[in-house]
This record gives C-alpha cells, sequence and structure tokens, in this order.
C-alpha cells in the first residue's frame, strides 16, 4: 500500500480575525534575524583569519575552523529546541538573556591568541575559538529558531507564518558573507573585531526586544496542532536528507570546479552564495517554483553535466563555469523547495530546523572530511548529483507507487545495477581504446567530428549518456535515471583518457596528479590547474632544472650570481613541486625544502616520477633535505643567519597564503639571511599582479628589489621545458645583487607605488592586486 501522504504546513487566517490584527511585528522579528545571521556569517572568516598567522597558514586552518563553526551552529539548534520545548514560555526569554549577557562580556575578542605549543594544533584551535568566541556564535546560532519560534507565539491566532523569516535569516547569511569581502580590503582586523563586538551588543538589545515583545503577545491561546501535524520518524529523515545533499553538493561543485575546471581566486564565493539564494527563494513568501517542477528540470542538468565530464570537457573555461553553477542551482533549489514544502506545524519548528542544522552538518562534514580521506578524486560532486536525483519528487514518489514488495525491490536492484554497469561500461571501454584505436567504422564518423584519436574517444564517451536519458521515458524510470547516472559520472572522474596519469593522490590540500606527456618524454606534477613541476624522463634534459627553474631564466641568474661569488652553501626553499631546485646543488651546498604537504615530498622523493631530488642526494658533499612543515614556520625556527638564499615559490595558485607576504614574515626571512644573501620570490601568477606588493614589503625594511618578468619564452627553450615566469629578488645592499643589478632590461628596480598600502599580518588586500 503507498504510504498516506501528510499534507504540507499552511498557515490560514481565522474568519473571525478582523483586518487589523494581522501578524505584528514581523518586520522587527526579521531584521532581528536578518542581523543575527550577518554577524554569524560575519565572524566566521574573521576568527579563522585572526588563528592563520599563528598556525602558519595551513588550509587546515579553515576546515578546522568550518568544523567548529558548524558544531556550534548544531549546538545552537539543540538548545533552541530543548528551551522552546522544556522551559516554560515566560522564562524563555530570561534564560537566552542570560547566555547573551554572558557572550557580551567576552567581547571584544582579542588578536593576541598566544602560541598553539607541541603536539596537535588543531586542538589548541578549536580550544581557542570555544574560549575566544564559542558563546557569542552560540547565541547567534541559537537566535533564528528562537525567534521564529516567538513570533509564532505572539501571531498564532492572526494568520503569522513564521517560515517566512527563514529567508531574513539566509539573507542575512548572504549579506554577511558578500559585506565580509568588501570590509576585509578596507579595515584591519583590529577594526573588525571592535566593530563586530559594538554589533553584537546592538543585535543583542534588538533580540531583547523581540523577546519582550513575544512574551507580552504569548498570552494569546496558542492553536492546538491537528493530526496532520504529528511529526514521523520518516519525516526527520526526510528534512535530514534534503538538507544533507545539497550541502554536500556545494563543497562538491567548489572543489571539482577549482580542480578540474579552473583555479580562480574567490571562486567559493558563487556557489556559496547561490547556495543561500536558493534557501532564500525555497522559504520566501512567493515561492519560485514547486519541487516537482524543479525536478522535471533536474535531470537535463544532470545530463548535460554527464556529457561534459565523459568527455573531459574543460575550455571554454567560463561557459563550462556557468554551466556547472547552473545545474548546482536547480539541483539545490529542487532539495530546498522540497524541504520548505514538508515543513510541519510550527509547534514543530525548532525540531524541524535541528533536522535541518544536522542535515548541513553532515553533508559537510562528508564531503570536507570523510570524501578526502577515502576518495583519491572529487567523487563527492558526482555522487551528491545522483543523490539529489534519487530525492527528486517525481523518483520517491514513483517509488511508493501501489506496487507489490518485489516489485519496489525489483526496481531499486535494477538501479544499483545499472550504477555497477555504468562505471563498468566506461573503465571498460577505456581500457580496450587505450591499447588500440577505436574500430575503422566507428573512428570513420567520429574523427571528423572530434579531430584526433583521444578526442575521437572523448566524444564516443560522451554517447554513453544517452541510455541514461532513455530511462526518463518511463513514469518509473526516476530512481534507475540515479543509478546509472551516478555510476557513469564516478566512472567520469575517476577512470581519465588517454593512459597517461601515473599517480593520482588526494590530501586535505587538493588533488596531486603526475602525468605522462608527449609519449612518455617528460612527467608532470599538477596541483589542480596549477602545474608544479616538470622533468624529463630520460636524455640529455633528464637532470636538466626546467618550468620555472630553467637555468637561463630568472632564478639561474640568481643562483649563478651568489655562486660565482662563493655565496652559495646553503638554501631554503618554500614550496618543494617536483624539486627542479636541487638540480643546482652543488658539493658542499645544503638545501632545506619546507613543503606543508606530505604527498608532494613522497611524489618528489619517488625516482619512478621525479629524480631531481634523489639525484641531488647521491651527490657527494651534497644535502638535501625535505620539512613538513608550513615555510613561515619553519624558517622561523632556523637559526639566524644560516642561509645564502631563500627561494619563495608559494604564490602560483589561485590560494595566495597571505602570511607569507606580511611584514611580519618579510622580518623573520631577513634575519635568517647571512651577509650577501638574498630573497627570491617566485610570484608567476595568472591572476594576482604581485610585484607592488614586495616592492612596498621591501621599502619598508629598507631593501633593495630588482624584477625580472620572462613573459616570452624562445621555442628552443620551451623545447626543453621552460616557462615563463616573474621572479623578485630582495637584498640589503646594491652589491649583494653582483650582475644582476647591472644587466638591465633583463632585471631591473622595482620602485613601491606611491600611497600602496603595506601588507601585515593585521591586513592584506588581495582583491586589490587582481590582474587587471
Amino acid at each position: 500500500m503507498a504510504r498516506a501522504a501528510r499534507p504540507a504546513y499552511h498557515p490560514t487566517v481565522p474568519r473571525t480575525a478582523h483586518p487589523d490584527t494581522a501578524p505584528v511585528h514581523r518586520r522587527l522579528f526579521a531584521f532581528a534575524i536578518f542581523a543575527s545571521a550577518t554577524l554569524l556569517f560575519l565572524v566566521q572568516p574573521l576568527s579563522g583569519k585572526i588563528l592563520l598567522p599563528v598556525l602558519g597558514g595551513s588550509p587546515a586552518v579553515w576546515s578546522s575552523c568550518m568544523v567548529f563553526f558548524q558544531a556550534v551552529l548544531l549546538l545552537g539548534y539543540v538548545y533552541a529546541h530543548v528551551l522552546s520545548s522544556r522551559v516554560p514560555a515566560h522564562w524563555q526569554p530570561w534564560v537566552h538573556g542570560s547566555v547573551l549577557l554572558g557572550a557580551t562580556l567576552l567581547l571584544p575578542m582579542r588578536i593576541a591568541v598566544g602560541e598553539p605549543g607541541a603536539g596537535d594544533p588543531r586542538w589548541w584551535l578549536l580550544r581557542t575559538l570555544s574560549i575566544r568566541i564559542g558563546l557569542p556564535m552560540f547565541a547567534l546560532s541559537a537566535t533564528s529558531p528562537l525567534l521564529q519560534q516567538w513570533y509564532y507565539r505572539a501571531n498564532a491566532m492572526r494568520g503569522g507564518d513564521p517560515y517566512l523569516l527563514y529567508a531574513a535569516s539566509n539573507a542575512g547569511s548572504l549579506a554577511g558573507l558578500l559585506g565580509y569581502l568588501a570590509i576585509e580590503v578596507v579595515v584591519t582586523r583590529r577594526v573588525q573585531v571592535t566593530t563586530w563586538a559594538v554589533a553584537f551588543w546592538a543585535v543583542a538589545a534588538l533580540i531583547g526586544t523581540c523577546a519582550y515583545v513575544g512574551t507580552r503577545r504569548s498570552a494569546t491561546p496558542r492553536p492546538t496542532p491537528t493530526a496532520a501535524a504529528v511529526v514521523r520518524w520518516s519525516d526527520r529523515a526526510a528534512w535530514t536528507a534534503l538538507a544533507t545533499v545539497p550541502s554536500a553538493l556545494l563543497l562538491g561543485v567548489t572543489q571539482h570546479l577549482a580542480t578540474d575546471i579552473a583555479s580562480m581566486p574567490l571562486l567559493w564565493v558563487a556557489p556559496l552564495t547561490l547556495y543561500l539564494v536558493t534557501l532564500i527563494a525555497a522559504f520566501a513568501t512567493r515561492r519560485v517554483g514547486s519541487a516537482r517542477g524543479w525536478g522535471r528540470l533536474t535531470p537535463f542538468a544532470a545530463l548535460i553535466v554527464l556529457v561534459l565530464s565523459l568527455t573531459e570537457t574543460r575550455d571554454p573555461i567560463l561557459p563550462i563555469t556557468l554551466i556547472h553553477l547552473a545545474a548546482f542551482t536547480m539541483l539545490a533549489m529542487q532539495c530546498h523547495t522540497r524541504l520548505a514544502e514538508k515543513r510541519p506545524d510550527p509547534a514543530h519548528l525548532t525540531g524541524y530546523y535541528l533536522c535541518v542544522s544536522l542535515g548541513g552538518v553532515l553533508g559537510g562534514l562528508a564531503a570536507a572530511l570523510v570524501a578526502p580521506a577515502v576518495f583519491s578524486s572529487i567523487l563527492e560532486y558526482p555522487l551528491a548529483i545522483a543523490a539529489a536525483l534519487a530525492l527528486r519528487p517525481q523518483a520517491v514518489d514513483g517509488d511508493h507507487v501501489p506496487a507489490a514488495g518485489y516489485d519496489r525491490r525489483l526496481w531499486r536492484t535494477v538501479a544499483v545495477i545499472l550504477l555497477v554497469v555504468g562505471y563498468w561500461s566506461v573503465a571498460t571501454f577505456d581500457h580496450a581504446t587505450s591499447s588500440k584505436p577505436l574500430p575503422p567504422s566507428l573512428s570513420a564518423w567520429v574523427r571528423p567530428l572530434a579531430g584526433n584519436e583521444e578526442a575521437a574517444q572523448r566524444t564516443v564517451r560522451g554517447l554513453f549518456a544517452i541510455p541514461a536519458a532513455l530511462l526518463l521515458i518511463s513514469s518509473r524510470g526516476a530512481l534507475p535515471f540515479a543509478g546509472a547516472t551516478a555510476g557513469l559520472l564516478v566512472a567520469a572522474a575517476v577512470v581519465r583518457t588517454g593512459g597517461d596519469v601515473l599517480h593520482r593522490e588526494r590530501t586535505f590540500f587538493g588533488v596531486h596528479q603526475v602525468t605522462s606527456a608527449q609519449n612518455g618524454a617528460w612527467h608532470v606534477l599538477t596541483h589542480g590547474t596549477t602545474t608544479h613541476g616538470v622533468q624529463a624522463v630520460q636524455g640529455r634534459l633528464r637532470p636538466l632544472p626546467t618550468a620555472y627553474y630553467h637555468p637561463t631564466g630568472p632564478i639561474g641568474d640568481v643562483v649563478f650570481t651568489l655562486a660565482s661569488a662563493g655565496r652559495l652553501h646553503r638554501v631554503a626553499a618554500v614550496g618543494l613541486g617536483a624539486g627542479a631546485l636541487a638540480a643546482y646543488a652543488g658539493p658542499h651546498v645544503t638545501i632545506d625544502f619546507f613543503e606543508i604537504d606530505e604527498a608532494v615530498i613522497r611524489i618528489a622523493e619517488n625516482p619512478k616520477y621525479f629524480t631531481y631530488l634523489t639525484d641531488a642526494s647521491a651527490r657527494p658533499g651534497t644535502t638535501v633535505r625535505t620539512i613538513a612543515v608550513d615555510g613561515r614556520v619553519g624558517l622561523a625556527a632556523a637559526p639566524a643567519a644560516s642561509y645564502d638564499l631563500i627561494v619563495m615559490d608559494a604564490f602560483s595558485s589561485d590560494a595566495i597564503p597571505t602570511h607569507l607576504l606580511t611584514r611580519e614574515a618579510v622580518t623573520v626571512y631577513e634575519s635568517r639571511l647571512a651577509p650577501g644573501g638574498l630573497l627570491a620570490f617566485h610570484v608567476s601568477n595568472r591572476f594576482f599582479d604581485l610585484p607592488p606588493v614586495l616592492a612596498t614589503l621591501a621599502a619598508d625594511r629598507q631593501l633593495l628589489a630588482y624584477v625580472r618578468r620572462d613573459s616570452e619564452v624562445p621555442p628552443e627553450r620551451a623545447d626543453e621545458g621552460m616557462r615563463a615566469s616573474v621572479w623578485v629578488v630582495l637584498g640589503r645592499r646594491e652589491a649583494d645583487y653582483g650582475q644582476l643589478a647591472r644587466s638591465a632590461p633583463r632585471w631591473v628596480r622595482l620602485l613601491p607605488d606611491a600611497g600602496g598600502p603595506l601588507w601585515t599580518d593585521d591586513y592584506a588586500n588581495l582583491l586589490g592586486v587582481l590582474q587587471r
């Protein structure tokens, strides 16, 4: 038998109600919820930025902060649920007022947070966040469900729908997200902290006003929930699932775009903005479409993503990125609209939001912590798409049509079988075509369209989406379609054409991949879409440092200048890549590589992939050491005046570690330079113009700065693996540069811009140095 559908909650105005008894103070409650959500989203990046320099700028800082924020949000919703359901109504404002009062006493938060000391810094970070900002965040987290409950109590007999206020909460989150991007580039952290504290005190007073209004109005009898308002465990499971999938999909699409499409600065802002917009639209007064309507569109969006994934289409970047974001928006709208449609009677409001919060935490944990530990590719993205397709109203309703039990189990089994078949078919096809070309009849039809054998293979792979699309013809094909699409998407993420992937490893810092290029003549190390190392596998070019370290390039000039003057004995390098700098190490030279990601160290030390480190270590009198630590932290622990050359190579991706380019950081570097030593910064970047930042820092420290921009590479050098690059060198005296200072126009003096901002640990403006 089919399960009886539970009617969704729809607020009604009693017929006896007078027109002037419409819901009161909605704007007051909406503004209070909006303001608290804005502060909640502002404090997250602010507190993370305070802790970032202390912990060496590790990306683990951001993930650990995110886990903390999600946990506090969940605790806030638990507290709101318990308070509204277990404490008498007239005591609730006093209890929450005490929590707010205690939080105000902890503000403003201090920027000087101390040092983590020995042991795992994550525990120190979580403890510090709990002490400094835990209670204010906890109080803000509980505000939205509590105020909605109080609003309902004050307006229950007047037709007030508290769920409309959830749109105000998400609008506040969106305002906080976009507002911090604007605030960060204008004021320092100290001003941000003080302003946030003042705003919190004002919002606490506003919440107190809402509590007074809610208590005064709550004398009105509350309506008794009808039988239809009874909440089952299956309802709670559905709320949790409908919140989990968009949360996981948000992180999945962000990671996919950053890894496989384009590493663009602030790319995470667009998916998060769209995620909040879908929540606002789903809970708004005039909802944008229905879940069933969005469910009709999402299969076609998923099919387009499937074809792009199977054909490995990444260009042109902007349209492809927009397609993925559009598909994400449709899938999130489907889930969030269904979540809004299934909201219960407001008597169960806080329990509903507790399930929604739990789902958001589960989705975030699955994508941010579990997936990197389990998968070597970005599999959370295709799996989240498949889960969203399985939650389509058409799939859920089709699974509950009147049918015998064995018939329902049969369709579910078919979905699982199609998942396996979808993956197996792509994997088998790629294995068969990697050793021999396509059949002549198929190749003759496809190659004129594709252009070459590899492109033809990808085109044929795209045809695998056709059988999945045919499943949509049947009304019972929605669940099998989700299974087939999942198998094909997973296969597209794992199995790559050409058979040139030698190694793929995923860590907390991203996906590292070693590929074989030009028929096995070269090995290339990439992190997402950024190249981090290139080496010839055999022949005369094998020992040659390549890419940005070519001997005729800027770093070659620096090394030869110091070596010819007898000033190259100890070298420090921040950022390892493939280890090309080690090719310059001769007798009596020690090179210390500071690399935060241990996976990069394992790859560079494996002679199957790259031999720079093993070759250098085999030379008599040469010492090569790899140290798994953030570069600034590692250099701070080194003895003073211990290096003749410090090479900073950590700025080529979209995620610039700004803590390595501040006044405090350069002070550390300079103190570790031996007399006559030089600081070399590799600042080649597709998005940011960093030489002006270094010019200002050099002037502040009374250092000299020179820059060489190799924008064009001669063909004969390109054949040797050389890449265009930009390097900036800082030194104490003109004499320290030797021939470099007299080699214009190759090397030119870098002067600071008048009025250019000085980056410090308290202030850094990445948006101000975006390439124009």
